[in-house]
């Protein structure tokens, strides 16, 4: 028996150690996790009082320092050093002295807020200058200009008058010499016409400066004097027998196609009735030959072929014409 308790080994009594076990100190994830927290806390807060307005100055200061305040008490326990036991426990630090101080930390005085600026004055560049409108320009509410009277007159009594504005659908409008018109201020394009007179189209500009009269005088149709040359010979010639007759027509012919194309040749006849005369209308030449006799003759005709005389252009009155006045 003995023999077998030299086998075991001897029990001996452990006696329990008087050193306080050790806390194990605070994660190190709470410690990042608290920091990074007043980190993204204290960015937004700094991103939130920029974008405010200065009226909310005051009551952000206040908010900021409360929040100043209360940020330490967060993050100091996390701080404190290892406590083992058996040592003496540190004093926590007073608080309220600590709120007392952040309280009593002058406040950096606030930098002057710019204006605030309303969206659409941020929208208009800056370069870009204010319109002025200009008072030369009439609003559209300003009342339409004054109407221009307008005296239509002519030595002619029965000349008519058409005035067309610058607005090529609007009326035209019509009067007589005599007649009083009143017109807004602007370009107008008249026509005065009569029977036996010529017609004339003018452009007339009213300023609306004052009344105004517009006299015209227009040129009397020009009478014109009809003289028909048929049967005039222009040119003959004799012949001796049918032969040469036959020779000569032939020959007479081709010569009377070149002069009734020949415009000096067809004013040349009708000088020899009128010194101041014109061809008019067209002209053709006949070619003729007498019977067959030892006195025979052949000769070119005017068969067709006129010519007139025009008087020079006067007014009714026996002036020089057109004319016309504004006044």
């Amino acid at each position: 028996m003995q023999g077998n308790r030299d086998e075991y080994e001897p029990i001996i009594a452990t006696r329990p150690s008087r050193r306080p076990p050790r806390e194990d100190a605070p994660p190190l994830w709470r410690l990042v996790l608290v920091l990074s927290g007043g980190l993204a806390v204290a960015v937004l807060l700094v991103l939130w009082l920029m974008g405010r307005s200065p009226d909310d100055g005051a009551s952000t200061n206040v908010k900021t320092e409360g929040i100043a305040g209360e940020a330490p008490t967060e993050i100091r326990p996390e701080v404190l050093p290892e406590v083992r036991l058996g040592q003496p426990p540190v004093p926590p630090a007073n608080s309220s002295e600590e709120n007392a101080d952040v309280a009593q930390a002058p406040v950096p005085p606030a930098s002057p807020a710019e204006p605030a600026v309303s969206a659409e004055q941020a929208a208009t560049p800056a370069s870009i200058p204010a319109v002025v409108p200009d008072a030369a320009v009439p609003s559209p509410s300003s009342s339409p200009p004054a109407r221009v009277s307008v005296r239509l007159m002519s030595p002619d009594t029965q000349v008519r008058f058409e005035l067309r504005g610058p607005l090529e659908t609007s009326a035209p409008l019509t009067g007589q010499a005599g007649d009083v018109i009143a017109l807004p201020p602007g370009t107008y394009r008249v026509v005065a016409s009569g029977t036996q007179l010529e017609t004339l189209e003018q452009e007339i500009t009213l300023t609306g400066e004052g009344p105004a009269e517009y006299t015209v005088e227009l040129c009397a149709q020009p009478k014109q004097e009809l003289e028909t040359l048929a049967g005039r010979i222009v040119e003959e010639r004799a012949c001796a027998s049918t032969v040469e007759c036959e020779s000569m027509f032939a020959v007479l012919s081709e010569h009377a196609d070149q002069l009734v194309k020949d415009p000096a040749f067809r004013k040349q006849q009708c000088a020899k009735w009128r010194p101041d005369a014109a061809p008019d209308r067209s002209w053709t030449l006949d070619t003729k030959c007498d019977g067959a006799t030892l006195a025979t003759t052949c000769r070119i005709e005017i068969a067709q072929g006129a010519c007139t005389v025009t008087e020079p252009r006067r007014s009714v009155r026996g002036g020089a014409c057109p004319q016309s006045d504004l006044k």
